[in-house]
């Protein structure tokens, strides 16, 4: 009687792990789906993992699987949007990162030239891996190209220092340094990018021009000497020969400028280059008039008189110039009068103007995007960080002052500069909402603009009073009334030991407080 018991639970114990590990992963969609990947049956795949969707559409591994599948086939779009969705549901696992996905979203925002988007992405990478090389290398690249000088320079500095030294990124660094109007810093970038690509034609370009800012005029002539004896190229041979020559004006060697300045005129005659033919003569001149060639100077003068009358200030130059021939034949004039040469610093200073080497590096963004409020809410962010690391204080100095002058003001247009204020620290306000009705406070619908979220923001001048956690709590209670995705408290007043215990069991709550806001009143009072 035993042995057929046995016979019988050997039976079904077979049948049941056929089932479960055969025959039921051929029944599960996902396994099917994966199945067809395999064989590379992508579109049957497609089907199944679309099958899943519709049971399930907060499935973050089955979108992650078709977003790759739609990127693998080129369709970016279709892929965003699957990324946009596992965002959306903000579940992550070993295999589906945070950083992965947002990484993805940022480099397919750039292949569809939303910069704004990939910026914000990559900008939310580095929030939890600071030293992340793709995303500091990006973000740093971004803020260039839309001119955000200074603040690019500090990602780049990040971005060497984690150990990404190649030309690419030393030469971005030197510009950021150079339109940030650093003089010594530059010419350390440019020097490390030229000890990997000595004849770049650009790299030797900016490091002649930040010689030139430090007035090591001799240096800078080696490294403009440098693309003359090497370059082919017809345009940077020109710039360089044009900087050479004022650079021989300033090392007190204006006949060799004159020189060089009467080539690059006939090379641009060739060239049929009017625009170009009136600087050079415009140039001309002053080397002349430099090198006390006084005949030369008012010929080449004439002549770009002849070419273009209201070209710079030729006019009264060579007014000027013939005046003093006539008098003693040479630059200096008559004693008490204004002298040609005098104008020279005038000539060496403006010759290129201070964006030249900025508009020909070739790094400036052609689509202009604003960034100012993705770095507003950094800077809001990184303050309240700051502030959550020490005890929560009052403000001080300027801040103090203006939270004073915000205690003057009626109700009216305390409402008014407190939207202004929330502006700027990062957020649109779409709405004032009825729900405080005192002149001391006021409540807005707004969003974040770095995470176009939904946000409720109640701002206080409550004075000579500490807050409790009841206001705290109230606001957490309103954010999930509206359906929002975060509440924000704006004080001039320090929280109770209650109230700071009460924010950290608040995770929709933030407090801005009164050091912060009373510093986003500045300007605004």
């Amino acid at each position: 009687m035993l042995v057929p018991i046995l016979i019988a639970l050997a039976v079904i114990l077979g049948l049941s792990l056929v089932y479960f590990y055969v025959v039921a992963p051929r029944l599960n969609p996902y396994n099917r789906a994966l199945a067809y990947l395999n064989q590379n049956q992508v579109d049957q795949a497609v089907l199944e993992f679309r099958k899943i969707l519709d049971e399930d559409p907060n499935n973050f591994m089955v979108h992650w699987k078709l977003a790759n599948i739609y990127f693998d086939k080129n369709d970016v779009d279709e892929g965003v949007l699957h990324l946009e969705e596992i965002r959306r549901i903000d579940k992550y696992n070993y295999e589906v990162s945070k950083a992965a996905v947002e990484r993805k979203l940022a480099e397919s925002y750039l292949l569809r030239d939303d910069l704004q988007k990939a910026f914000m992405n990559y900008f939310d990478v580095l929030k939890d891996h600071p030293g992340d090389e793709e995303a500091l290398y990006h973000v740093a690249f971004i803020l260039l190209g839309q001119e955000y000088f200074e603040q690019a320079l500090r990602f780049f500095d990040r971005l060497i220092k984690a150990g990404r030294k190649d030309f690419e990124v030393l030469f971005g660094a030197g510009i950021a340094s150079y339109q940030s109007q650093k003089a010594a810093e530059p010419v350390e970038y440019f020097r490390e990018a030229l000890s990997m690509n000595s004849h770049s034609d650009i790299a030797n370009l900016a490091m002649a021009f930040a010689q030139q800012r430090k007035r090591d005029y001799k240096t800078a002539l080696n490294y403009a000497r440098m693309i003359i004896d090497t370059s082919s190229d017809e345009s940077a041979l020109l710039v360089a020969r044009r900087l050479y020559a004022l650079l021989c004006v300033q090392t007190k060697r204006p006949a060799e400028a004159v020189k060089v300045l009467e080539s690059v005129l006939d090379q641009v005659r060739r060239s049929d280059a009017s625009d170009e033919e009136a600087v050079i003569l415009y140039d001309l001149g002053f080397a002349a008039v430099n090198a006390e060639m006084t005949e030369l100077a008012y010929d080449y003068w004439n002549q770009l008189y002849q070419l273009d009358r209201k070209y710079m200030n030729v006019q009264h130059l060579t007014t000027m110039l013939r005046k003093e021939m006539d008098a003693i034949g040479k630059p200096g004039g008559a004693e008490g009068e204004d002298s040609v040469i005098n104008h020279t610093d005038d000539w060496l200073r403006d010759a290129f103007p201070d964006d030249f080497l900025w508009n020909i590096c070739g790094l400036k963004s052609a689509v202009s995007v604003d960034l100012d409020a993705i770095l507003a809410s950094a800077r809001s962010d990184a303050a309240r960080d700051d502030g959550q690391q020490r005890k929560k204080s009052g403000a001080s100095g300027e801040a103090a002052e203006n939270i004073s002058a915000l205690y003057q003001l009626d109700g009216e247009n305390f409402r008014i500069i407190a939207g202004r204020a929330v502006a700027k620290m990062g957020f649109r306000v779409d709405e004032i909402l009825p729900s405080y009705r005192e002149p001391d406070g006021v409540d807005f619908l707004a969003i974040n603009l770095s995470t176009k979220d939904k946000t409720l923001i109640w701002v206080r001048r409550w004075k000579d009073i500490r807050i409790s956690e009841i206001p705290l709590r109230n606001l957490a209670q309103a954010v999930n009334d509206l359906k929002v995705k975060q509440g924000v408290f704006i004080t001039t007043s320090e929280l109770t030991d209650a109230a700071e215990s009460a924010v950290e069991r608040l995770p929709k709550v933030r407090v801005i407080f009164p050091e912060e806001f009373g510093n986003a009143l500045t300007g605004l009072l």
